[in-house]
Parts: structure tokens; sequence; C-alpha cells
């Protein structure tokens, strides 16, 4: 029996029934029923944690929304969060979704030409933050000058709104807008490795979309809790381990301070979270800090974002006995694939993105549009089931049709599928390093790269070359000298390395050391900087 032979059938009118969605469609997204005791558990960076129910953390919903209706927000209107990871960002989103407005959330990191691109583009009349943010909005002042700024969580500038002074003023809370199902509610933009970011419109049943994720790859449900390393500022957030999993009676921890594995191991511990989600960087990470740091109540974790690599898979499941959980997924489709949890579900193969998660059919496609069929390589399709995540792209129609062939949602992104019909992930499309006729998936040869002693991150591209067409160059980061010994040549000892575990085609032929590969705010390798910078990084 193949690994997609035991996939569960999945209703998605059922299923949307069970959510709250009317018969005639309707369905507002800030009425989300979040039952848990609590919903969301804040870990502050003075050590301090906060409880909030679902009824808590919907009552100050219903008062943001009574605020921002007195500044003018209707339905429509876009409304800006640029909030640092605390409960407030989760009950924002809620409360510009009740009013039938459009949220727009913003990385807590985000600054300069980051914010301002994307509040330019979006024109939100409204955009809530606090003081850790404040500052940043200096970025727009000259081409919003209109843009109206709701403080939480302390003071502002001289014309700002305070969110508690307003609420104590508030003479009720506006009746919810009705809304559809398929009516959009949020702009979600895309953390932009290449080009300019992209605005997805995400409609009111995202949470919908992301139920097969949570059920089948995370395998949460009541009573669970959820630490997430996610900023609400983006999908995996806001979204796929916030407030969809809420949705099922899961908590959510919001952990307020900066990465260190010191910091998320204390607080798993501390609010005895049994499953972490998280980046494959941060997994990296954590293994690296050793297994003396690990909580005794962690049972199980789930990867998205970029292809986690074997290595760290076989770290985890060796050193404390949790197998990772890889997955894949885009803003404009939700998450598609994973390596499932539940009865029968086949034994995780490290490395692999799994299998198509329930309600969704994934394909792979030839250089010529046609059908892979069996075994093989091609670019990653998905059927339009009508519940993709995002239902077009702000301002940008055109390029979101141009992503369709004949009812497939053509991605960007190049996979193998195995005999079992798990899916194994190979590159983007355009990184894909062509090098004396053969194609070299750089994730190949990074994930081989992770495995030696001497490389704590790495990251491949193509450079070009006068006989070749292009040769592998890797960018990489090595441990400390001083507990891992060097040899002379370091190229020679890795184009050995790879050459012997992957193929001599695909054994690097130029080597940069950096200090930190550059990444996305969600973890992404940033391959454009990396090929157009050379040794500047």
């Amino acid at each position: 029996m193949s690994a997609r032979d035991v996939t569960p059938e999945w209703d998605w009118t059922a299923q949307g029934r069970a959510l709250g969605v009317g018969a005639d469609g309707s369905f507002n997204a800030g009425l989300l029923h979040l039952g848990a005791d609590p919903a969301v558990i804040w870990h502050r960076e003075d050590g301090s944690t906060h409880r909030y129910s679902g009824a808590a953390l919907m009552r100050r919903a219903g008062e943001i929304a009574g605020v921002l209706s007195a500044l003018g927000v209707g339905r429509g209107d876009r409304v800006a969060g640029l909030i640092s990871r605390r409960p407030a960002v989760f009950a924002t989103a809620l409360a510009v979704w009740r009013l039938g407005a459009v949220y727009v959330p913003l990385f807590s990191g985000f600054g300069g030409d980051g914010l301002r691109v994307r509040l330019v583009d979006s024109g939100p009349k409204v955009v809530v933050t606090d003081p850790a943010n404040r500052a940043n909005l200096a970025a727009v002042q000259d081409v919003l000058p209109d843009l109206r700024t709701l403080m939480v969580g302390g003071a502002g500038e001289p014309g700002d709104a305070l969110l508690d002074d307003m609420i104590n003023r508030l003479n009720g809370v506006p009746a919810p807008v009705a809304t559809g199902l398929h009516e959009t509610s949020t702009i979600m933009y895309t953390s932009g490795t290449t080009g300019r970011p992209k605005g997805c419109l995400i409609p009111h049943r995202a949470v919908l979309s992301l139920l097969p994720y949570v059920r089948y790859c995370l395998g949460v449900g009541p009573g669970d809790v959820l630490f997430s390393g996610a900023d609400a500022g983006w999908s995996f957030g806001l979204f796929t381990t916030g407030l969809a999993p809420m949705s099922q009676g899961v908590s959510r921890v919001v952990y307020e301070g900066p990465f260190s594995a010191e910091g998320w191991w204390s607080c798993v511990r501390a609010v005895d979270a049994g499953h972490v989600a998280a980046a494959p960087t941060a997994f990296r990470q954590l293994a690296a800090a050793g297994a003396k740091l690990v909580p005794p109540g962690f049972r199980a974790a789930t990867s998205a974002g970029e292809p986690l690599d074997a290595a760290t898979i076989d770290w985890f499941d060796r050193t404390v006995g949790v197998v990772v959980h890889d997955s894949y997924g885009l803003s404009e489709l939700g998450m598609v694939t994973g390596n499932l949890r539940h009865p029968g579900a086949p034994a995780v193969a490290p490395g692999s993105m799994g299998v198509a998660l329930p309600g969704f059919e994934v394909d792979l496609l030839d250089p010529d549009g046609s059908p892979v069929r069996g075994p093989g390589e091609g670019r990653v399709a998905v059927r339009d089931n009508g519940y993709f995540l995002s239902a077009g792209y702000w301002g940008r129609e055109d390029e979101w049709a141009a992503r369709f062939a004949d009812g497939w949602f053509l991605t960007e992104d190049l996979a193998r599928r195995d005999e079992e019909g798990r899916y194994w992930y190979v590159g983007r499309a355009d990184d894909v390093i062509v090098s004396a006729g053969y194609n070299v998936g750089p994730v190949e040869v990074e994930t081989v790269l992770l495995e030696h002693p001497l490389v704590v991150d790495a990251a491949c591209v193509g450079e070009p070359d006068p006989v070749k067409g292009q040769v592998v160059a890797a960018h990489i980061v090595l441990a400390d000298a001083g507990t891992t010994p060097r040899p002379e040549d370091l190229l020679r000892e890795l184009r050995t390395w790879v050459g012997q575990r992957v193929g001599w085609h695909a054994a690097p032929r130029r080597l940069h050391l950096h200090p930190a590969i550059p990444r996305t705010a969600t973890g992404k390798v940033q391959r454009r900087a990396l090929r157009e910078g050379g040794n500047r990084w």
C-alpha cells in the first residue's frame, strides 16, 4: 500500500457546516468559536505568563471593533496590524473581520522599505501598533499622511488614538457585519524572496482551508497546547498555527521574546506545551543547542516554510524520541502536503514533504505541462478545489490568472515523487542549477552539506561558468573553529563530501563563507541576494 492510499476522505461542505458556515454561504471569521480556556497563553520576556480564555479574547475583539468603528472603519476598509507577539494581534484581526473590513498583517520586524511598500500598496485607513513598533511608522508618514494610528499596550505619538482610553469611552459594541465565506478578509503579503511582494487576498474561509492540516498534519485538538515560533504577521503564525487550531479547542502559546534555544525551551517547559511548530532553521538551532535543554513534556513537532533536512529529523528522533513532521504550502494555497498523523499513516521518511493533505489534489508537471506519470520530477501543481487559502492578488489580477492552467495552480517549486507517492522538495523552478547539462537541485546539496560536522548552515546557488554554463556555489556558515578543526583545503573536503553522497555533478566548485545566510523573516533562503551579493554576504 502506498502512502497516498491511506489519506482520509474530506468533505468541505460538511466541515464548513461544523465550523458555522450558513446554508447560504454566510460566514464571518470574526465570530469564530474559540472555546478553549485558555485560548492564548502569553509568555513574556520577563518570564511571566498570562492566560486568556476564548471568551475573553472575543470580548476584547468586540471592544477593538467598537474603537475601529469610532475611527471611521467600515466594510471594505483596510486596517493594518503592526503588532508584537502579544494576544492583541489575534483580537485585532477578529475585530477587523467583524466590521467586514480587511486586515493587513505586518511582520513586527518590518521597518523602512519593507513596511513602506506594503502600507502604500494596501492603503489602510488605520494601523494598529504598539510601543515596540511605533517608531517604524515614520517610514510612511510622508506618503500616507491621513493614516490613523491606534496604540495598544502603551502610549504613542501626539495624535495617536489610545486603545484603552477609547474603550473606556465606548457606548457599545457594533453588530457584526454579514459576510460570505469567500469574501476577502485579509491581504497577506508574501515574504518577497524575489520581486515586489504580492498581496494575497485571503477570504473568510481561511480557517476552513487549513483544517485538513490542523487535523492530519499538526494532529492537534481540544486540550492540546501548541507552541508556535511564527509571527502573526505571516499566514503560518496568524492562521495555520494560530486561529485555525484555536478554532478546534487548542491553546496557542505566544512567546514574546526573540529566538534563543534557551528561551524557547524555557517557555515550552513553563506552559507545558506538548507540540512545537516552527521553521526548519529554528529546529536546526534547537538541535545545535543540545538535548539537555529539551523539556520532558515535549512530545510532537511540525515544520514548514522551507525543506527540513533529514539530519535534523534524525537528531530529534534519535536524541529526544520526537519525529518532526515536515509539510509544504504557500500563502496562495495554504498547506497542501505533509507527513500525516492519523491511524494507519505511513512512517515519516526523513527529508520528505509528505503526501497530499485530505481535500487537496497535488500532481507534478513536466516541462511541456504534461502530468508526470508515477515516480519522477516536475513542477508542483495543485487542482483548484475552491478552498485555496487565497483567492487572488491585490491589484494584480492578471498575475493571479497566469498562475492557473486547466484548473491547476502552477507553483514555482519543483519536487520529486517516489514510488510510495511521497513528495520530496527539489527547489524553486528558477533556482535549479544547470551545470554541464545536469539539473542540480540546491536543496539536495544543502541537505548533504548540513550533515557535515563543519557546517552550521548552508545555501547553494548557480554561478556563471564559461565552460559548464553554471557551477554549484556553496554559501556556508562554519562551526566554531575552536571545537571543530578545519582542513587545509575546505572546498576539497566539501566537494568530496557532496560528490560521494549526491554525485560529482552536484559537488560545489566555489565556496563562500558567511557569518549568517541571508533569509526572509519566515526563514526562506534569499538566493537572489546570494547570487547578486557574492562574498558581500
